[in-house]
């Protein structure tokens, strides 16, 4: 389980970025409609996401089950100024979590794959599901990326 999870992990991560790199410059901050986001959107949002992530993955390896809250992502584009971040620092930040993350998680022992956190909303979880949830979260965003590129 563990080695096919950094697997589809690393894959998630690589293929993201890729899309992401390979958006033309004219469609960049182009919003598919006006209550959508745009490609720089998205690459700011999952960078910010995954900061969130590696952050709470930091605890539950360092502390007995620490609370690891959500986060207000809706005040995010407008607080941290969306629209006029750089998206290559995004991106980079983004990659560069994702793959100091798959360095960490690759070297578990079977102890760490069975650490906890626990939340308000969900109670106690293992870290193993934060981490499928940022797998999901990325190609679910891969997608968005995707169709916003092309309605673009």
């Amino acid at each position: 389980m563990s080695a096919e999870l950094l697997k589809e992990y690393k894959e998630a991560t690589d293929n993201f970025v890729a899309a992401a790199k390979a958006i033309p410059a004219d469609k960049l901050h182009k919003a598919p409609a006006n209550d959508e986001w745009s490609p720089a959107n998205i690459i700011h949002h999952l960078a910010d996401t995954e900061a969130h992530f590696y952050f709470r993955y930091l605890k539950i390896l360092t502390e007995d089950v620490p609370e690891t809250e959500f986060f207000d992502e809706n005040v995010y584009p407008v607080r941290l100024k969306y629209e006029k971040r750089d998206v290559e620092t995004s991106l980079r930040l983004l990659q560069s979590l994702r793959e100091s993350f798959s360095n960490i998680m690759s070297n578990f022992t079977a102890d760490e794959w069975e650490r906890k956190g626990r939340n308000s909303d969900v109670g106690e979880y293992p870290i193993i599901a934060l981490i499928k949830k940022s797998r999901t979260h990325i190609k679910d965003h891969l997608n968005q990326l995707n169709e916003a590129v092309s309605k673009a």
